[in-house]
């Protein structure tokens, strides 16, 4: 019932039009001076994080854990200089906390728990790639 109301008093709207912004703002981002290399190199960290998970390879975890997050803190201070793109910082940052959430998980030999911090970390990434990702890339 409450959804309901939302809808009705405009709340999918008003969502669906920041949603439309986000992506207008990003759009207008210069990103000549983005380095691809660091979200190539952290795509294929994420794969690999995914298998080392997987067969619980604790020490390939871990170092892909914070390649991960030393790429993430790249971002963060990517778009901090970049201006008026908090919500892209602030997925850097979640990302960041979420790479080091696995590496404590795998330190603690939690592997479940690793598990689901990496579904949430896919998340995070796919949420700023929608906006931020050069469709080159």
């Amino acid at each position: 019932m409450r959804i309901r109301a939302i809808i009705a008093r405009g709340g999918l709207a008003a969502a669906l039009v920041l949603l439309c912004a986000l992506a207008v703002a990003a759009t207008n981002i210069d990103l000549t001076d983005f380095d691809d290399e660091v979200m190539k190199n952290m795509d294929e960290t994420v794969k690999s994080l995914d298998s080392d998970l997987a067969t619980r390879d604790a020490k390939a975890a871990q170092a892909d854990a914070g390649t991960i997050r030393e790429g993430l803190h790249w971002a963060e201070g990517y778009f901090t200089r970049k201006g008026n793109v908090e919500d892209a910082v602030h997925l850097a940052k979640d990302g960041e906390e979420i790479a080091v959430n696995i590496a404590k998980s795998v330190a603690s030999s939690d592997f479940d728990a690793a598990l689901n911090n990496y579904e949430a970390l896919v998340k995070t990434c796919r949420r700023c790639h929608d906006v931020y990702k050069p469709p080159e890339l």
